[in-house]
């Protein structure tokens, strides 16, 4: 899963890192990956989203996610991806995710 949820008693301000291996099937396409809270796109942390291009389909590209949220008890934060530019379907393979907040 790539989903952690606060289960606190209060509301804190967390720091959040995370880091993911991808490689993708089609080159020249860009994809962003960003935080998402609660599971809506309208609350996406805009300032998390780091961009990825695919050179080569042979390429295994690091992505690292930085950034802070404020969380309520229950509140859950995800990590989501979307294609920037490029046509077609492109397969994306994440080999490994890390995520934590502080």
């Amino acid at each position: 899963s790539n989903r952690l949820q606060y289960d606190g008693h209060e509301k804190r301000i967390f720091q959040i890192n995370a880091s993911m291996s991808v490689r993708g099937s089609n080159t020249g396409n860009f994809f962003a990956f960003f935080i998402v809270k609660n599971g809506n796109p309208a609350t996406s942390l805009d300032e998390t989203a780091t961009l990825m291009r695919i050179n080569t389909t042979s390429d295994i590209t690091p992505v690292s996610i930085t950034g802070t949220v404020s969380l309520n008890p229950g509140d859950f934060i995800e990590i989501w991806g979307q294609r920037i530019s490029g046509s077609g379907t492109t397969d994306l393979s994440i080999f490994s995710m890390n995520m934590s907040i502080n």
